[in-house]
């Protein structure tokens, strides 16, 4: 992370700090793992969005996520919500998903969801697959509500994976599913929010057996 970076998110964390938003205070003045942190002992939450599609004003239709450190999934603190909307949803997304409109509709608030899941995040580096999806999301999201930039200290599974197993063919070769049949990790059903975020950190654990015993978090931390 650059200087530049790091003082803008610094600028953020402190504005946080001071909001009148109680979850996002806490976050703001929480206590966050050094970036020399070894990767191994860093505190981590495996998040998932399901979306309405990948456009910048998707909705937000579902959340899964699941806190852990090392190879220990805190699965009894896993969470899966769906997220209410009344929106005519996109078609395609919806076939891929699953969740239409009348489900969506009995989802829970979003602000809801939001305090639910940035108490989680609070103090650990999310985890996921492409996260620069759920980071613009999430940021998104909590912007439109309470007009903050949050920063989000984030590893990319599909950003690690290119590194670890560069050159690969193939469009759908770096995947979550074929990126996790690559360590011998089983099949899932794919999107479901929650399963999709046990698949990125189990996939995370099996990266890490392949980085260098002294990898910190500085080596493979996106943003």
């Amino acid at each position: 992370m650059s200087l530049l970076s790091r003082w803008r998110d610094d600028r953020a964390f402190k504005a946080l700090a001071a909001s009148e938003f109680p979850k996002l205070s806490a976050y703001g003045r929480a206590t966050w793992p050094n970036p020399d942190t070894p990767a191994r002992q860093a505190p981590y939450l495996a998040l998932d969005f399901e979306l309405d599609g990948l456009r910048k004003a998707a909705h937000l239709l579902q959340a899964g996520w699941t806190p852990f450190e090392g190879s220990v999934l805190r699965l009894n603190e896993a969470q899966s919500l769906d997220i209410r909307s009344y929106a005519e949803l996109d078609r395609t997304a919806v076939t891929i998903h699953g969740i239409g409109e009348e489900r969506a509709a009995r989802g829970e608030p979003v602000v809801e969801v939001l305090r639910a899941l940035i108490a989680a995040l609070t103090g650990r580096i999310m985890v996921a697959h492409a996260a620069w999806i759920e980071r613009s999301a999430l940021a998104g999201a909590v912007e439109a509500l309470s007009g903050l930039t949050m920063p989000i200290r984030c590893v990319c599974t599909l950003t690690l994976e290119r590194r670890l197993n560069p050159n690969l063919v193939g469009a759908e070769v770096y995947r979550l599913a074929n990126t996790r049949a690559r360590y011998g990790l089983p099949e899932y059903e794919p999107h479901d929010a929650l399963t999709d975020a046990i698949a990125a950190a189990e996939l995370f654990q099996a990266q890490l057996t392949r980085l260098p015993q002294g990898v910190t978090l500085s080596d493979i931390e996106l943003c």
